[in-house]
This record gives structure tokens, sequence and C-alpha cells, in this order.
């Protein structure tokens, strides 16, 4: 990206203030974080498609974490299932290809499953998903599913239930998670988009910290 383009997206709010790229500009090792706009597909909730603008818009006043990159969003068609899930599987393909270890950001969870679909493309074998209450797999690639309707209903404002982590308990749980991380989904908050929305999406910002500096780190 030419120092011109560079300076016009540095003006745009970014995901915990990492600088604004494309594949062309991804390493091995580097973490990239995209946004998915879509919430009409799997566990369909309205709303949960503005998770990523929100914590970019709450991200101004972060420090960058180093090798962490903001991609945008991919490209989705959500009234069309079909070329969708093609479509996403596809860019998340190629991120997987430059070695480059991927976080996708909202939505629901038909994110996590094209992102599934796309390590399987690029390993040439079925990657597991793990959750945060998963057991664990070591000595093998896999993906962290962190879904945010697993938080206490007191951080959500839309929460299906009372019980759940604590967001001290899911950053833990996240850095406590073994095996070699080479992307993650973290979706299912839709966040208010007023006053409201503050808090639950400061979590969920404080979360997506923990998850790039968990995944900045390859093998546990």
């Amino acid at each position: 990206m030419n120092n011109k383009a560079q300076k016009t997206f540095d003006m745009i709010p970014s995901f915990l203030s990492a600088p604004v790229g494309d594949l062309e500009d991804l390493t091995p090792g580097q973490v990239a974080i995209a946004g998915y706009f879509c919430d009409n597909l799997e566990r369909p909730a309205a709303g949960q498609r503005y998770l990523a603008r929100q914590m970019r818009y709450a991200s101004q006043s972060e420090i960058a974490l180093a090798n962490t990159i903001d991609l945008g969003d991919v490209n989705v068609f959500p009234l069309d299932p079909s070329k969708h899930l093609k479509a996403v599987v596809s860019q998340c393909a190629a991120v997987l290809q430059t070695g480059a270890r991927m976080i996708l950001v909202g939505g629901d969870p038909s994110g996590l499953k094209a992102l599934g679909l796309a390590a399987r493309k690029v390993m040439e074998t079925d990657v597991p998903i793990v959750s945060l209450t998963g057991d664990p797999i070591k000595n093998q690639p896999i993906i962290l599913s962190v879904d945010l309707q697993e938080l206490a209903g007191n951080w959500i404002s839309q929460s299906r239930s009372i019980a759940g982590f604590s967001p001290a308990e899911m950053v833990t749980q996240i850095g406590a998670t073994q095996g070699q991380i080479i992307a993650a989904a973290v979706f299912g908050l839709a966040p208010a988009l007023d006053a409201r929305g503050n808090m639950e999406t400061q979590v969920a910002l404080m979360i997506l910290k923990a998850l790039a500096t968990r995944l900045k780190v390859g093998t546990n």
C-alpha cells in the first residue's frame, strides 16, 4: 500500500488501532483481523453484523499491537447463501495461504463455518474447531471459536442466559488455550447502538485483544 493510501486509511478507525492493509501486506505469523457483516444465516439475530464496526470505533484510543493488521471486511452475499459461503471461504483461504493467522469478527456462527472450510482447503485436511470450554488439542492446527453469547448476562444486553463467563474468565481461557491456533472467530454479540452498547463493546474489544495476543504466540 502506498503512503498516500495508507495516510487515508489511517484516518479510519481500525481494530485495536492496527494498520489497515490487504493481502499483499501479509507476512507469515502476522495476525490479520477482518470484519464479518452477516447475521441472518446461522443462529440469526439482527444486529450481530454491527459488531466489527462498533469495535473499530471503540478502538480509537487503543495502542496498536505489533504484527497485527486490519484487513477490512470480507465481501459477503447473505441473500445468496451458496455464493456467500464460497466467497467467504475463498477470501479466508487466501489469508491463510500467506501464513498469516486470521481472526474473523462479528456476525453469526456462519463465519466460523467458513473459516473451517477455508482451513481445510489450505491445510488439505480437517482442522478442528475448538471452543473455550472444549478439550485441549495439542500438536496440530486448530480454529478457536469465541462465542460472546457465553458471557454472563450482566455483561451483554441481549443475553440468553444469566450464567456464563465473566470477561476476565474468557480472557484467561483464551490465553490458556493449547494447540497451534491458525484462525479464530469472535461472534454472537449484537451490540446496542446507543450508550447502552458501550460496555459490551468494550468487553468484546478486550476479548479481541486477548485473542490477537494469543494468536501471535502461535503454539501454546
